[in-house]
């Protein structure tokens, strides 16, 4: 092993702008913890659960849109990444995944904590390399220096994504006590520098040609982490063209004057209504996910024409089986070329859809006896502005953007809609709280998921700024929502999941302050100093499955009736 070359992959990490990585303890990645945890520029976290290590370092990367480094040593240790890196993956959000391997000769052969690593990721990386075992000679150090480039270089190039290197390593893995210790500063460095795509004047044409026949023009906004000046952008030109923007709760696209907050529920309304007033001649999307399936269901069902804008992209996206143009552009620069007016009647027609659904939602979440949704209205409706809410899956993303963040234009949303699983919710927004650590970070989570990733706390690194709202229904409450497994005898045991857990011994092992709510009354007398609790602190909110299912049901029936 020579830890020489070890330590110049943490410095060419280094001198690619790596500033944090996540470390889960084990022995045959000692040589990679040592190189990265001493080294004085790279802030290094050791986190012990291999699947929350990953997640929060996704948080991270996310947080300060940075490659941020994984490091894991051999066998199920590795797999337990791939969680977060199939959702990184679907956001592109830059890792640095970093595996100890057993060399190649124990492969297959019975050894402990020895599996099949190379290319493990599959198609969920943009990118595997597998250094070679023996670094003494020097084409295999050039080998290894020019794949490390090549790896930082492509998790942020074009598509950001996760990127792996698997490194098998021969023991001994440790240096001697007082082995001397160095960084080479002249270690081999390799610079990518790419331009904008623009488009050709003979494009833009054609282009804009094309948009002269179309009357009703709307835009969906999906998840992307967009540059402030292009929402600013987007506002102008969507204001002076009259083009309404289909903004669910993940667009982040709530502060625009032009925004359709309600895609959901007006998805809903116009489904069963078949309102053809309100059908689009042409989408056009930026971006990626968007969480509306009633949205999605009314855009599929009658759409025919739908252009993508995106710089880059991995594949063709088509959602609502409507694309006819994926559009290579920088989103701003294409918002130079939209010269076309959409009809103010359209306009007026989604915005009083909007109106309409807001008043019906808050009229009927006012009214309503102790239950998670109403609940949820008020807490969010309380958390401080320029916060960072984070949005765990299944029920409390949907109800979120059931609800809406209307003209709460300084809150920033999370959630990890990539994969959409529940699995590394909770450990996202710690990275996020661990990394932006001046900001105020909000989530919101079911039961299932917030146990399921309970070891997101289990590490000794500061979050005071992170505060959880737990609906604690004693199960997975989605399922008594959806058509389908709400009418079959194995709901409760095989669906729901039903489950007795409470928060309070979590929160007292991990130093975090407890408060609960049962009832209305009990609410009204905590919820103020939850919101503006000095640290940390968790409010668990129980309610009864049923009677929030009844409240849900109700609630959508206005509108399909």
């Amino acid at each position: 092993m020579e830890q020489q070359i070890i330590n110049n992959i943490a410095e060419i990490c280094h001198q690619h702008g790596i500033e944090k990585a996540i470390i889960s303890p084990g022995s045959r990645n000692a040589p990679l913890t040592l190189a990265f945890a001493r080294h004085p520029k790279i802030q290094c976290y050791s986190i012990s659960d291999e699947r929350s290590a990953a997640f929060i370092g996704m948080g991270m990367a996310q947080a300060d849109r940075k490659t941020v480094a994984l490091i894991c040593t051999s066998g199920s240790a590795a797999l337990n990444y791939a969680p977060a890196i199939a959702e990184a993956y679907f956001q592109e959000i830059p890792l640095l995944i970093i595996t100890a391997d057993r060399p190649p000769e124990w492969i297959d052969q019975w050894d402990g904590q020895t599996i099949r690593q190379e290319n493990i990721y599959g198609k969920h990386v943009k990118k595997s390399f597998n250094l070679p075992v023996d670094l003494t000679h020097k084409d295999a150090q050039h080998q290894t220096y020019r794949f490390v480039n090549e790896a930082i270089i492509e998790s942020s190039s074009n598509v950001h994504g996760p990127v792996h290197i698997n490194i098998p390593f021969r023991e001994p893995f440790y240096p001697e006590k007082d082995a001397p210790w160095k960084y080479d500063n002249e270690v081999p460095l390799i610079k990518k520098f790419s331009g904008t795509k623009s488009l050709l004047t003979s494009e833009i044409k054609s282009i804009q040609d094309e948009l002269k026949q179309y009357s009703k023009i709307a835009i969906v906004l999906g998840q992307e982490q967009y540059e402030n000046e292009f929402l600013i952008e987007l506002d102008h030109i969507t204001q002076k063209l009259n083009i309404p923007i289909y903004a669910d709760i993940i667009s982040n696209g709530h502060r625009l004057k032009n925004a359709i907050h309600f895609t959901d529920t007006i998805g809903l309304r116009i489904l069963k209504e078949g309102n053809h007033d309100l059908i689009p001649e042409l989408v056009i999307s930026f971006g990626k996910s968007i969480i509306s399936k009633n949205l999605k269901l009314f855009l599929r069902k009658n759409v025919n024409t739908q252009w993508h804008i995106k710089e880059h992209n991995a594949f063709i996206a088509d959602p609502f089986q409507a694309i006819t143009k994926q559009i290579e552009i920088n989103p701003q620069y294409f918002l130079a070329v939209l010269n076309k007016e959409s009809s103010q009647q359209f306009l007026k027609d989604w915005k009083d859809q909007n109106d309409q659904v807001s008043t019906i939602t808050n009229k009927f979440l006012a009214t309503q006896k102790f239950n998670e949704f109403s609940i949820l209205a008020d807490l969010i409706d309380k958390i401080p502005d320029k916060s960072n809410l984070h949005l765990a899956n299944s029920l409390s993303v949907r109800y979120a953007n059931f609800i809406g963040l209307k003209n709460r234009t300084a809150i920033k949303v999370w959630a990890n809609r990539g994969t959409s699983g529940i699995d590394g919710s909770t450990s996202s927004a710690v990275g996020h709280a661990i990394s932006k650590e001046k900001e105020a970070h909000y989530l919101i989570t079911g039961d299932v998921a917030f146990f399921y990733d309970r070891n997101a706390f289990w590490h000794k690194y500061p979050y005071p700024n992170l505060k959880i709202i737990l609906l604690n229904n004693h199960g997975g409450s989605i399922f008594r929502m959806i058509k389908g497994p709400k009418e079959q005898q194995e709901l409760e045991e095989f669906f729901e999941t039903e489950q007795r857990l409470e928060a309070k011994n979590l929160c007292n092992e991990f130093g975090i302050a407890h408060f609960t709510a049962e009832d209305e009354e009990s609410f009204n007398t905590i919820k103020d100093r939850f919101i503006s609790y000095p640290q940390s602190a968790l409010l668990e909110i129980k309610s009864d499955s049923k009677i929030n299912q009844k409240i849900f049901e109700d609630f959508k029936n206005q509108f399909k009736s």
